[in-house]
Parts: structure tokens; sequence; C-alpha cells
């Protein structure tokens, strides 16, 4: 049972601002409108706040994770560029995810016949279904899905099922989500694929966190034949330009046939507001700076503030 409302606003006349922390010496501020829930979770520190802009917004450990007005630019290339790459995808399992957006993206696709969200943290899931409902608009109770509460590794760990395109939708690599890029994480999830099968998950963005993209995109490249990293814009986080990661043994993400992607983008039956052929085509092209850092890949040690700035990184002072 979730505890009660708990409205707040800032004192009068004194306005009030969210903000995560602060790297090389940038801050990124959104007017708070009102905060509509706090509490702790066994997990973590939880908050749903009304921003000026994103609209209603979940906030876990302090970090903003998704909002009403912008979840689509993170879950449509989260979701859809490893579905598309895939030739049939029926059975989906996303680790995380716990306020439905994926699993809502997922679901748009007639062809998969199985859905599973693994989330570790109940209440994300209630919050989320009371205070940002639109976000997963009704997936839960589509039959196609499963929600199972419990720990996405022991999950895999254990599991015996076999999925198309697994999905890791997690916070930021620490705290409870810490595990999601060990490799017996990854080896687990590996075994978890059936033949032709994808895996993809966030890997933060090259700008903002060079060094935790860096050590996803290698632990990907120990685990799997194919690996590839992609960008694309999610405004609501820090520097903006973000970043996933796909791994397979046999799916090349970059290859795929467009006409039928775009038969089957016809039959989603609604209008995407991000991805398309040409999107999931670009969205692997790298800009010379995030190239460079890729030959940093073999390296154990993570990268200093002069490998940053050697490779032509915009902000190296993120790491000094």
């Amino acid at each position: 049972m979730l505890p009660p409302i708990r409205p707040d606003s800032a004192e009068p006349g004194r306005e009030d601002w969210f903000a995560e922390p602060a790297y090389a010496g940038c801050q990124q501020r959104y007017r708070v409108l009102q905060r509509l829930h706090a509490q702790t979770t066994p997990w973590q520190s939880l908050e749903v706040l009304e921003l000026e802009g994103p609209g209603r917004a979940l906030i876990l450990g302090g970090t903003l994770q998704t909002s009403v007005n912008e979840e689509f630019t993170y879950h449509e290339q989260l979701v859809h560029i490893p579905m598309f790459a895939h030739a049939n995808p029926h059975r989906v399992l996303i680790v995380g995810g716990g306020d439905g957006g994926a699993l809502r993206h997922v679901l748009l696709h007639q062809g998969v016949d199985r859905a599973l969200e693994v989330e570790i943290d109940q209440t994300v899931v209630e919050v989320s279904l009371r205070f940002l409902p639109e976000i997963s608009g009704g997936a839960y109770s589509d039959p196609r899905a499963e929600l199972k509460i419990q720990d996405g590794a022991q999950f895999l760990a254990e599991t015996s099922e076999r999925f198309d395109v697994i999905l890791i939708d997690s916070t930021d690599p620490v705290g409870p989500a810490a595990a999601l890029t060990s490799d017996e994480f990854l080896r687990n999830a590996h075994r978890g694929l059936a033949p032709g099968g994808l895996i993809a998950m966030q890997s933060g963005s090259p700008i903002s966190q060079p060094r935790e993209w860096l050590s996803t995109v290698r632990a990907f490249k120990r685990e799997f034949r194919i690996v590839k990293p992609y960008l694309g814009y999610v405004p609501i986080y820090p520097a903006m330009l973000w970043s996933w990661v796909v791994g397979s043994d046999e799916v090349d993400p970059t290859s795929f046939d467009e006409v039928s992607v775009r038969s089957r983008l016809d039959g989603l039956g609604t209008e995407l507001r991000i991805y398309n052929p040409g999107l999931h085509r670009a969205a692997f092209a790298l800009p010379n700076f995030v190239q460079a850092l890729l030959k940093l890949i073999d390296r154990d040690e993570a990268p200093t503030a002069a490998h940053l700035r050697a490779a032509g990184h915009p902000l190296p002072g993120v790491l000094a």
C-alpha cells in the first residue's frame, strides 16, 4: 500500500528548482511547479515532481528518469531500434522499466506474443501507474504482458526461457542497477537469447559520462561478437546526447531491410515521434570524438582527462 499523496510547494515568493548533480561546471535545472510524492523504497529514494516543460516526472535516487512529455525521446530509441533490427521478434524481456514505457512500445509490435517485464522495485510500478499512467498507457493490462517483481540479474541467472530481444531499461549503473553491466549478468543475458537474438541497454552519455559509456561498451565487447553503440537526444538527461548499445552474435542492427521495416511500421497503427528507418541508420553514425574514444576499448583502465582531450572530447574537464 502506497503512502498518501504528499503535495508540497515552495515557500511563498521562493522558486523551487530540481537539478541533478553538476558535471564539468554545468548543471541542468527545471522549475518545480509542484512536489507530488516522495518516499524511500527498499531500493532507492523516489519522487514525483511536476516540472515546467517535462511535465510530471519520476525521480529515482535523485536523478530524473522519465516524464510524461519527454518519455518518447528515450523509449522509442531503446525499444524500436533493436525490435526492428530483429526480423520477427515474438518473445521480449524487459529488465527494469518500472514506468511501463518500454513495455508499451514493445507491445506496439503486433508480432509479439509475450512481453515479460522483470522489475526489482514494485513501488516504481505502483507510483508510475498512480501518477504517470500515460507512460505505460494500459500496457500492463495487455494479455501478452507479464510483470515479475524480482531482481533481473537473478531472473536471468535462473531462467530457462529464451527471448528474441532483451531490453535493459535501468537507472545508471549504481545501487540496484550496478550488477547490470557485470560480466556475469551479460553472460546470463547472452544465454537468455534465442538464436538470432539481440540485447540492448542504455549506456549513459559519452559527453557527461564517458567512463561509464566506455565501460559498458567494453563489457558488451567481451561477451558478444557484434556490438554496436548508437546515439540519440534525450532532452531531460544531462548533456542531452544519450547512448544505447546493442549486442548480438548473429544480427548486425545497422543492416536491415527497409521495405520490411516500413511495412512493419505501418502495422503499428500509431505515429511514432522519433523512430523511422532513416533515424535507425543515422543513430549508428558516431561523431569523430566518440570513434576516437572507442579506440580506447582495449585498455583495462578508465580514460583520464588527458585521454579525453586527445580524443577531442568536448568536455574533458568532466573527469579532471
